[in-house]
């Protein structure tokens, strides 16, 4: 019986290995595929000088930014932790997603901190009829909350510059006092070849630290 106990336990931990050390190769070709779609999609504004990792699935990107917009820039990248089944799952069941973070210091530091999240609700008063032409849709403009009375012309250009990149579809875009003063973070899978944030997203990034450079909100 200690003998069949023994037996199981020992397989049941060459299984994790085999399970990490295979999906640990997956995320590392991943990577890779990752790391060629930042060199076109940062082609002729920055250069990739590093490669770190945190972690079977985390690893950052260190860049040098030829704008001097952007200094001290770097990108975290997150992936599915298939490594670890239980925390895989758990990310599963929560539909997080894989995540891409642009991170960096602005040559004028932003005088507010702020942070957007990117939330999006449809609902409906009824059962939607079966004749469609009868049917009044409302589309309702991008408004924001706020406790202040005053409100600047560039945080609503920022905010302007927000909704126009939907193909880059940011999750949230934070802006500090302290470093990093900017980051924002993308799905991962909307950064692809099929997608035109790839082709946009350093051009929408660079607006949106210009507006919060601007700004003395």
């Amino acid at each position: 019986m200690v003998g069949f106990v023994a037996i199981a336990i020992a397989a049941g931990a060459l299984l994790m290995l085999l399970w990490y050390v295979g999906f640990r190769q997956v995320n590392r070709r991943k990577s890779i595929q990752v790391l060629q779609r930042m060199k076109t999609a940062f082609g002729g504004h920055a250069q990739i000088i590093g490669v770190r990792w945190a972690g079977a699935s985390r690893f950052s990107v260190r860049l040098r930014v030829l704008s001097a917009l952007f200094q001290h820039a770097s990108v975290l990248v997150e992936l599915h932790p298939r490594e670890w089944a239980p925390k895989w799952i758990w990310w599963r069941v929560r539909k997080r997603q894989e995540t891409l973070t642009f991170e960096a210091d602005l040559e004028c530091p932003p005088a507010f901190n702020l942070e957007v999240h990117n939330h999006r609700w449809c609902g409906r008063t009824r059962s939607f009829p079966r004749d469609q032409q009868r049917m009044a849709l409302e589309h309702t403009a991008p408004f924001v909350l706020t406790t202040r009375n005053d409100w600047q012309r560039e945080i609503t250009t920022m905010m302007t510059a927000l909704v126009a990149s939907r193909d880059c579809d940011f999750l949230t875009v934070s802006f500090r006092r302290t470093s990093p003063h900017f980051s924002a973070t993308v799905p991962l899978n909307s950064f692809s070849p099929e997608s035109q944030c790839e082709a946009e997203i350093f051009d929408v990034l660079r607006e949106l630290a210009a507006c919060a450079s601007a700004s003395r909100f």
